[in-house]
């Protein structure tokens, strides 16, 4: 009897064991992608910017003969323009320095000397010749040098025969017309060189208009550019006569 029940056991198991494995090769096999063993994402290409054209390098700027002439023979590279009245004897070589005290007691070999020289102001700047205002000094001497012939504008004859300035700077030859002439007080002030409001500008080069002792045909405008020569009076001591000159843009 044991064996029989034995023998019913083995043969079930048999039975078991023969479906269960018809069911497993009887489902489909899945492929799993291995994340492990994928080609890499390709990054993005960037292309690189469009070359674009840059600005040309400006070329550098020549000095004009003279002036670098007049270095040479002075020695000097203060000198940075020359100055010339025609019909008059105003023709020097205008030097500049940091201050406005130096070329009052020295001449161009920087010598001590109380003629002095002709100068530039300080604050001017002749290279880019974009001031407002460009100012220019010089004595009076007694001996008809320097700016002493300045004087002998308050004469309507001679204003009328001398009406324009030359003016070389570093870099080109520049023609000014004169417009006005007067003696003043230095409680007056014309030496600011420039102006933060083309309005305010305007003003003042109308107002040393209306000062000048002779009247001109010039019509000014606010975009206009001036020079002024000045020097003592022949009173002296705080009195200064004053010359006046716009830019012709030629």
């Amino acid at each position: 009897m044991f064996r029989k029940l034995m023998w019913g056991f083995f043969f079930i198991s048999i039975v078991a064991l023969g479906f269960w494995m018809f069911n497993y090769l009887s489902y489909e096999s899945i492929e799993v992608p291995d994340t492990a063993i994928r080609e890499p994402r390709p990054e993005p290409s960037i292309a690189p910017p469009p070359e674009t054209e840059s600005e040309p390098e400006p070329e550098p700027r020549t000095m004009r003969p003279r002036i670098a002439e007049l270095r040479e023979y002075y020695d000097n590279h203060d000198i940075v323009g020359f100055i010339e009245v025609p019909g008059t004897s105003i023709s020097y070589p205008v030097a500049q320095t940091g201050n406005n005290e130096f070329y009052l007691y020295h001449n161009l070999h920087w010598r001590r000397d109380n003629a002095g020289a002709i100068f530039l102001d300080y604050e001017n700047d002749l290279y880019a010749l974009a001031d407002d205002n460009t100012l220019i000094y010089g004595h009076n001497m007694r001996a008809g040098t320097k700016f002493h012939n300045v004087r002998h504008f308050h004469r309507a004859e001679f204003f009328n025969a001398n009406t324009y300035i030359l003016l070389d700077t570093p870099y080109e030859e520049t023609v000014w017309s004169i417009f006005s002439f007067f003696d003043t007080h230095i409680n007056f002030c014309y030496l600011t060189t420039n102006f933060y409001d083309r309005d305010e500008f305007f003003e003042f080069i109308l107002l040393l208009q209306q000062m000048s002792l002779h009247e001109t045909d010039i019509v000014l405008h606010p975009s206009d550019q001036i020079l002024i020569l000045s020097t003592c009076a022949s009173r002296g001591g705080d009195y200064r006569y004053v010359v006046v000159a716009r830019l012709d843009r030629l």
